[in-house]
């Protein structure tokens, strides 16, 4: 019975750990190329720091209201367009600091920037315009005296592809953590239960 109970602990562990670390939650709405959802959000760091990153894209024919806001998209972007960024610093300590903020094409030619500031409500909120589909970079860049490391060493360089985006419904990611749970029930009742149902030897007492 130790077996069994060993047993099902390991499939809860599983399917936490799947659904955990699926690309998409589960019921998400899409997964971008070399970008991820996770529980916390779209969350993205370095050796010095971390953030989330999400960006909202509003149609130009979209009712602008509460209500309709978009979901907040991870670093790939469906589509060119306006599109509002904003980056929440978690690193309580920076926050009291002058950072920075840079849209970069692939060639390295700046579209869009914040100037050094501090930010004090930890929130850095940019709005770019995307004119074509591709590959783009946000870097993050902290004036931080404590590290005594180079501004350009320390950024937290964010990659961003617009227009890329392979979609993935969570509904699949689901499906095939389904698959494997059953897989490893099958495999485990054909290893346990002959040995459950096989009679013991009980020693006659004299």
């Amino acid at each position: 019975m130790n077996s069994v109970r060993s047993y099902l602990i390991f499939t809860l562990l599983f399917v936490a750990i799947g659904q955990a670390s699926a690309s998409v939650p589960l019921g998400g709405n899409r997964k971008g190329v070399g970008g991820n959802y996770d529980m916390y959000g779209c969350m993205q760091s370095n050796d010095y720091y971390v953030a989330n990153f999400s960006a909202y894209q509003i149609s130009p024919d979209q009712a602008k209201d509460s209500r309709s806001l978009p979901e907040a998209e991870c670093i790939d972007l469906p589509k060119t367009g306006k599109t509002q960024i904003a980056i929440d610093l978690l690193d309580l300590d920076v926050r009291k600091k002058p950072v920075a903020l840079k849209i970069l094409l692939e060639d390295g030619k700046t579209i869009a920037e914040l100037p050094m500031a501090i930010v004090k409500q930890g929130v850095l909120s940019i709005t770019v315009d995307f004119k074509t589909a591709g590959k783009y970079q946000a870097v993050l860049t902290v004036d931080d005296k404590d590290l005594h490391t180079p501004l350009a060493v320390s950024a937290l360089n964010i990659p961003i592809t617009v227009a890329m985006v392979a979609e993935q419904s969570g509904g699949q990611n689901g499906l095939l953590i389904l698959i494997s749970v059953i897989g490893l029930l099958v495999v485990a009742a054909a290893y346990f239960v002959p040995r459950l149902l096989k009679p013991q030897n009980v020693k006659s007492a004299h």
